[in-house]
């Protein structure tokens, strides 16, 4: 497999966001040399207000992790590498998928919104 791309945090969406750009990796779900077919849990992420999910978007093998659990991480940062044939690397679309699992606070409306 002579490609690879990086596995980054994605947005994390309006609903849970945190008023920082960042998130705590709480650990890692696969284990580097795992293969990883799309849809596959890799990590997951926490913030304020919830847990999450991390997903492959496409086959390939980890081949390296970043961080230790407990490290604090920048949305839009890599944490892992993923090995893939040049086909299966997804191109124009994100190579992370994030999913809530938990919501740890219930977040209050925004202020003039209608709910």
């Amino acid at each position: 497999m002579p490609f690879w791309y990086f596995f980054p945090v994605p947005q994390i969406p309006p609903e849970v966001a945190h008023q920082s750009n960042q998130v705590e990796l709480v650990k890692y779900l696969a284990n580097e040399g795992d293969k990883v077919d799309k849809g596959m849990p890799i990590a997951l992420v926490e913030n304020w207000w919830a847990i999450f999910r991390l997903s492959a978007n496409g086959p390939g093998i980890l081949k390296k992790t970043f961080f230790d659990p407990g490290t604090s991480i920048t949305v839009g940062d890599p944490i892992a590498i993923i090995a893939a044939d040049g086909e299966d690397i997804p191109y124009g679309q994100s190579h992370s998928v994030l999913e809530v699992v938990k919501m740890k606070r219930e977040k209050p409306p925004r202020k003039g919104s209608s709910s």
